[in-house]
Order: C-alpha cells, then structure tokens, then sequence
C-alpha cells in the first residue's frame, strides 16, 4: 500500500482549525497507508514538510503557499522549495489542494513563487471553486503548460449526528434573521456588515457566534449592539441557529475567499447560506443551496424583505449532500492519482 503524507500536518497547541483534514485522513486510509494519521502536532510546518519529503509515495498539499507567513517565515519557505525538490527527485506524486487564489494574509514573493512552483510541479491541481480552478487554468497556460491537471471538485460534505440542543436561557421561541458563525477574522467582512448603517436602519435582528482575537474587531462588533459571543460553538449549537434563523450570512469580502468548509457545514446543519457572488458561494448557488448577492445594497434588500424568504429545499439538500461526499471525493482522488 503506498504511502500518503496529507500537508499541513496538524499545528501544536491547536491540532487543525476545521474538520477537513481530520476527514481527508480518515476516508483516504480506505485506499493508502496514511502518515500522521494520528494528526500529532509538528512544531513548524517546514519540519514536517522535510521529515516527510523522504516517507511518501503520495503527496497532498494545502496551504503550503502560506507558510511564509508563519514564525521563521523566511527559513520555513526554503524548507518548502527543498522539500518539493526532494519529492521530485525521488519522482514521487504531488497534488496541490488550492483552497484560495490568494492567502488570507495577502500576498507576497514567497506565497507567489509556492503557488507558482506548486501549479507546475504537481500531477493534478485540485479546487473547491471554479473560480480558484479557472484562475489556475489562467496560470498553467500563462507559462505555456497543459491544464488538463486542474479539477473543480465541490468542497467534501459530511452527514453529522447532532444531538437536541437548546442554548442556555433561551426556551426555543427565539427567532433571528442573520446568524453568523465561525472565527471572526477580518477578510470576512464581519465588521464592515455591523458598521453598515442599513443594519440599524433595516432593523434587522443579528446573532454572531466566533472567536476573535482582534481587539479592534472584536470592539467594532461589541459596539454596533448585535447579539455577539466571543466563543467557537460546537455543531450542536451552530444547527440550532440555523434553524432558527431566517439566513447564515456570510458578508465576505472579495479577494482571497474561494472555497468554504463553513459553508458546506451550514448547508449540511439545516441553514439556508446567503453570500457575495464570487467563489464557491456562486457554485452552490447555481446547485440550489445558496443564495448570493451582487453588492451589500441588494445584501440588505434581501435580508430585510421578511415578506420573501428564501428557504432550501430538504430533498434538494439531502441530494447535495449525498453528491458531494466524502466517501465520493477520497473514490476520485484514489482514481485519478
């Protein structure tokens, strides 16, 4: 059985943010031999990029392009270009994972030069959005090389077992017309939506749920007197504001954002999603579990408009979900490694 080393390894002190490579891990061990399958946390990524460069016979990157954004930036990045040129001298298979066209962060040589390097050195190019795969597909005939390695794969969905739940001090009546989830971070447009004097003037009722670790969000936020706890909540929790809540906004701004593990979840946990129409939002939308706006004018239309709300159907999401598992996504990439 070859052996699969899913990058990045799992962070020290936090594990992985989202459930995503916890999943990949899991259905993939059906087809290969999974290295840190027991997700034990590295100490930098670059490291484990290394150490691993010399055990694998298959290779899944994510994020990589963004490790010269972490501590030892600089130092992190050559263990990157040191570690893809391992694998390719041991003529070993890299598939590039391209979550986002750019990093959260921004942009800068070093994540320009491991996309760039990751786009032609790979044997298939993944996204979770057509937008991220045609931007690839852009790249890749830029410098004179065939595309046929990037695949648009809809971002993986996973069944949840959730049990009944009811938020302490509330007894089940409560209704919202937004509820937003997730870590507050600025790239999700979470403070420019509460400043945004049509809130106040819509009169619409909001709820966040999210860790923030930025004062200046976290005040923006506190100020602008939406209902607001600075916490993760678990997917009990999150299921039971999406069923009681007309819409989960996501107010995005538009630059890095393409694919969203938060979206699949909502659709998977009962919300009806509503984002900017760009990235993985427009795709969903175009499968009937998502609606998008064009610009925050028409945003505020449509969450104001309590006359037409716009709910997803059950049999359209269960067959969704039943399209775009996780069982189907790991089956792909055994079959086209």
């Amino acid at each position: 059985m070859e052996k699969l080393y899913v990058s990045p390894s799992a962070k020290r002190g936090v594990g992985y943010p989202s459930d995503y490579f916890y999943q990949l891990k899991q259905y993939l061990a059906a087809y290969y031999e999974i290295l840190e399958s027991d997700s034990r946390p590295c100490l930098m990524q670059g490291l484990a990029l290394v150490r691993n460069a010399f055990r694998a016979d298959i290779f899944l990157l994510s994020f990589v392009e963004t490790i010269g954004f972490q501590k030892l930036g600089l130092v992190q990045f050559l263990m990157a270009h040191a570690s893809i040129l391992i694998m390719r001298l041991r003529k070993k298979k890299i598939v590039f994972i391209y979550h986002n066209i750019r990093p959260h962060q921004g942009e800068n040589y070093m994540s320009k030069s491991i996309t760039r390097t990751l786009l032609k050195r790979s044997c298939l190019v993944i996204s979770h959005s057509k937008d991220a795969a045609n931007f690839a597909i852009g790249q890749l005939h830029f410098i004179g090389m065939s595309a046929e390695k990037v695949r648009f794969i809809c971002h993986p969905a996973c069944n949840m077992k959730l049990k009944p739940y009811i938020p302490a001090g509330k007894d089940g009546s409560e209704h919202y017309d937004v509820f937003i989830w997730g870590d507050v971070l600025p790239y999700k447009g979470i403070g420019e939506f509460v400043s945004d004097p049509s809130l106040k003037r819509t009169g619409i009722k909001v709820m966040i749920i999210g860790k923030c670790k930025i004062p200046y969000l976290e005040e923006v936020i506190e100020k602008s007197g939406v209902s607001y706890e600075n916490r993760r909540p678990d997917f009990d929790e999150v299921a039971w504001y999406c069923t009681h809540s007309d819409y989960v906004l996501f107010p995005y701004l538009p630059g890095s954002i393409s694919s969203s593990g938060l979206l699949i979840n909502t659709v998977v946990l009962g919300g009806n999603p509503i984002g900017p129409a760009i990235g993985a939002f427009k795709d969903l939308a175009e499968e009937g579990v998502c609606l998008t706006y064009g610009n925050i004018q028409e945003m505020f239309c449509i969450l104001a408009d309590r006359d037409d709300r716009k709910t997803i159907g059950v049999d359209t999401r269960k067959d969704f979900i039943a399209a775009h598992s996780w069982e189907k996504f790991a089956e792909f990439l055994y079959n086209n490694i």
